[in-house]
């Protein structure tokens, strides 16, 4: 199954590559302006599904996005959607119908807005691509005053777990020190996040992400860690042009990096996400996405790294083509490539950030998505070009994903994701890590999101010390409840 996913995938690579220079041939003079608003303004008219309009003439833009929305009927988004935002841009001067007045300043310019916040804070969700939900909100929602748009994220969880070997626990939603005998339960704050969205003018905006984990620290027990998690400013307006720029500290835009799971994440995402500092420019048309940035180098956050600080030495670059506009009827194809990642070390670790190797080790990714009716079908490779030195085998990941939307009462879905990361030679002890999840999902209130799911890790391969501790034949079955709150 692995070679067959490979050869899949690579096939989908090709098609991207094929398709591109026609897509990126269009400019902003031959793309189609924006149609005249169907819809009326008024605190009645909705926006179909799968549209968004901008409030000026313009291109038409096609943001996927997902996540409940304050203003929203029951059932029409959920934490898997693949689709625009379904709230409506204000008219001009006024402020939008799903934020506030603080009573502090001249049109409120403190406001929330719950779909916007869940899209930026979401963790399963497209990881790479976020600041598109920003351009979104400042082209569309400026309203000609700056404001603050503040949001929050709370993720609870409750973990049960049995092993069949003695003190290995490979589920990797939590760090292999936490837990110690042939079982397992835990109850515990994931995560918390907060962020805040200041929109300065209809072109420029600066988001910032604080992030609490509560993780146990490599056995020392010592729980929590606060962290600026992400903070940088985008620059553009989509009303007026495709191209924009951001600069700071985000998540890099290689690959796709999501999950259909209501909760844990793929072991695409453990293996190859990156958050790093940094510059980028990018496209946002009808179909076509484009990204490039330059990354400071040193050691990033999970998987990128260079081999100096002080100088942009590492780079990243994505592309994405969507067929069809309809959220029932399209196909997402991607790819990317992060020139410098961990994989270029002599030593299993990602603690030294003073390590580098002697060469770099680039990775490169394929992904697809399919939305076809209730049914949704996900996919991901990625591969370094080189063996790792640690192991001599390249490192490399995948996940074969699908969803059922049930959505008969609320919004809900259920879910079965295999992921497989492989960094050793066939038959070690270290070659793999595997996880089945199977899963269910369902958002109980407009600010709350419930899962349940059943998780099978098999293979027991740390980064730390994978050489030593490895054990192939280890298997966990999980069960994991989950509770999102947000606003």
């Amino acid at each position: 199954m692995r070679w067959i996913m490979q050869w899949a995938l690579m096939g989908i690579g090709f098609v991207v590559s094929w398709i591109t220079p026609v897509a990126s041939a269009q400019s902003l003079a031959t793309l189609p302006p924006a149609p005249t608003p169907a819809f009326a303004r008024s605190s009645s008219s909705s926006i179909p599904l799968g549209s968004y309009t901008p409030n000026t003439a313009g291109m038409q833009t096609a943001v996927q996005s997902y996540g409940p929305s304050d203003s929203s009927p029951p059932g029409i988004a959920g934490p898997i959607d693949f689709q625009p935002a379904p709230y409506e841009p204000a008219p001009s001067g006024t402020v939008p119908s799903n934020s506030y007045s603080s009573g502090i300043g001249d049109g409120g310019w403190l406001r929330k807005n719950t779909a916007l916040s869940y899209q930026l804070l979401d963790f399963q969700n497209r990881q790479t691509d976020k600041e598109l939900f920003i351009l979104q909100d400042g082209s569309y929602n400026y309203a000609g005053c700056p404001h603050v748009t503040v949001g929050a994220q709370g993720r609870f969880s409750f973990l049960g777990a049995r092993t069949n070997a003695t003190n290995k626990f490979p589920y990797l939603g939590r760090f292999p020190t936490d837990f110690h005998g042939d079982y397992a339960s835990d109850v515990r704050i994931l995560q918390a996040n907060s962020q805040v969205t200041a929109t300065v003018t209809s072109w420029a905006s600066v988001y910032a992400e604080l992030l609490f984990s509560d993780v146990f620290t490599f056995g020392s027990f010592q729980q929590g860690s606060l962290q600026t998690r992400q903070a940088y400013a985008v620059l553009g307006n989509l009303n007026n042009s495709p191209f924009y720029a951001y600069i700071g500290k985000k998540n890099v835009g290689f690959g796709d990096m999501q999950t259909l799971s209501p909760f844990t994440q793929a072991l695409t995402w453990h293996y190859f996400a990156a958050l790093a500092e940094g510059a980028g420019a990018g496209y946002h048309g009808n179909s076509l996405d484009m990204t490039v940035a330059a990354i400071n180098g040193g050691r990033g956050i999970r998987a990128a790294d260079s081999v100096e600080r002080g100088d942009l030495n590492n780079f990243a670059g994505n592309i994405a083509y969507t067929f069809g506009q309809s959220p029932e009827r399209r196909l997402r194809l991607g790819s990317g490539v992060l020139y410098g990642t961990i994989y270029d070390g002599f030593t299993a670790e990602h603690l030294d950030l003073n390590q580098f190797g002697q060469n770099y080790n680039t990775a490169w990714d394929v992904n697809a998505r399919l939305d076809w009716g209730r049914w949704i079908f996900g996919g991901e490779y990625i591969s370094t070009v080189r063996p790792w030195p640690v192991t001599a085998t390249r490192v490399s990941a995948y996940r074969v994903e699908g969803a059922y939307r049930l959505d008969s009462v609320r919004p809900s879905h259920m879910s079965v994701s295999w992921s497989e990361g492989i960094q050793g030679p066939s038959g070690s002890q270290f070659e793999f890590n595997r996880q089945l999840v199977l899963g269910y999902g369902v958002q109980v209130h407009p600010n709350a999101f419930v899962s349940a799911e059943y998780v099978r890790s098999s293979g027991f391969a740390p980064l730390l010390n994978i050489t030593t501790v490895s054990d192939r034949s280890v298997i966990q079955d999980s069960a994991v409840l989950g509770l999102g709150l947000y606003f």
